[in-house]
């Protein structure tokens, strides 16, 4: 009996043993893999100080489109109480973005001229010496527009639009005068408002544990939690040439990593293999995608030359545009009237006539056109495809 008890003693002793043995083992483990892993970084250092970096995102005031409105923007809508039915949504033709169904306007080539854009803060371009962005901006909306859509001709100018300090008269005869010089039916321009860093010194001056960060970041492209965060907003108004009505009027943003410390300029191969450059790549092919839109609800016009006493007539538009000889387009009449509301201020407005061109001659920027039934025209007129 007393040799029983104390084997079941001795048992019991090694089976204690055997289970603290394993418990410090577990603990061990526990703390070799904490001593591994490293301090954990609290929200404190790795939260954005300013205020979080705007997404690509883009606001718009409510826009008149000459013929047409464009379709509503779907994440701008407001929820509706439960209370009341949905208000059934429209449906739209394929690959037609006007809601009158005049979507139709994409068979003559439009001309567009974009302005060198304006910029509010200049200081905001001395990291990285991008101060070609007023240039750079434009010519890149443009080298969309002639790789995505070939709807529009456009060109760019290398002097800015206007001033902000400018009544909504004094920029309808500056687009008109644009237009004018330029001839061409539309006219684009922007301001540059913000190129701004969140935390510049997260580039320009990081500490120890900032460098590391950093280096983490551009070894692995986890942009997570990555603080040097660059901003790029800007505005974009298109008007009509002719009557210097505002068409579009729209502000755009975007957000990159601006990971270079070296001046390397706007213009440069080397700005656009940044990821801030790629994300302002994206985002002039959203403007252009956009502004097509608009000037494809717009139908095409060309400005008229005629004398006097004569039937025939000149036409500022010719096969580049896609007319043909024996094609028939609308014709309207510019008038400029005393305006109601301003002292000493005119307003343009297009009038229909009945008088249709025939084009006759068509030639690469121009065309011949006789006047239906022999007419002559007097004062200033626009062909119209309709």
């Amino acid at each position: 009996m007393d040799s029983h008890s104390s084997t079941l003693q001795i048992a019991s002793r090694r089976f204690n043993h055997l289970l603290l043995t394993l418990s410090m083992g577990f603990s061990s483990s526990l703390i070799s893999i904490t001593c591994i892993a490293g301090p954990s970084i609290g929200p404190d250092d790795i939260a954005y100080k300013p205020t979080p970096a705007p997404t690509e995102s883009s606001t718009s005031n409510n826009v008149t489109v000459g013929t047409a409105d464009l379709p509503e923007n779907d994440a701008q809508s407001v929820a509706q109480p439960t209370d009341v039915a949905p208000k059934p949504s429209t449906q739209y033709l394929s690959g037609n973005l006007c809601p009158d169904q005049s979507g139709n306007h994409t068979n003559l080539q439009k001309s567009l001229v974009i302005t060198r854009f304006l910029r509010n803060s200049p200081h905001t371009a001395n990291a990285g010496n991008l101060f070609a962005a007023e240039a750079e901006v434009p010519g890149l909306i443009r080298a969309q527009l002639n790789d995505n859509y070939q709807s529009i001709s456009p060109g760019v100018l290398l002097t800015g639009f206007a001033s902000a300090t400018l009544n909504e008269t004094q920029l309808k005869q500056q687009a008109q005068k644009v237009a004018r010089q330029a001839r061409t039916q539309f006219v684009l321009s922007g301001t540059i408002e913000d190129m701004s860093m969140t935390a510049p010194d997260t580039t320009y001056n990081p500490n120890l544990y900032r460098q590391t960060a950093n280096a983490f970041h551009d070894l692995t492209h986890i942009k997570m939690f990555d603080k040097r965060t660059r901003v790029l907003n800007l505005s974009v108004q298109l008007r009509d040439g002719f009557t210097g009505e505002l068409l579009f009027n729209k502000h755009f943003s975007t957000s990159g990593i601006w990971n270079t410390r070296k001046p390397i300029g706007f213009d440069s191969p080397a700005f656009y293999k940044t990821p801030y450059g790629k994300k302002v790549t994206a985002l002039t092919k959203k403007i252009s995608k956009e502004v097509t839109q608009v000037i494809d609800c717009q139908p095409f016009m060309a400005s008229v030359d005629s004398q006097p006493g004569q039937a025939q007539i000149l036409l500022h538009g010719g096969a580049n545009n896609g007319l043909h000889a024996g094609d028939t387009l609308s014709l309207y009449q510019v008038i400029v009237v005393g305006s109601n509301t301003e002292y000493q201020t005119n307003e343009t407005r297009l009038v229909k006539r009945e008088t249709r061109l025939h084009l006759s001659e068509v030639y690469p920027s121009h065309s011949i056109a006789q006047v239906e039934g022999g007419s002559y025209l007097n004062g200033h007129y626009l062909a119209v495809g309709e």
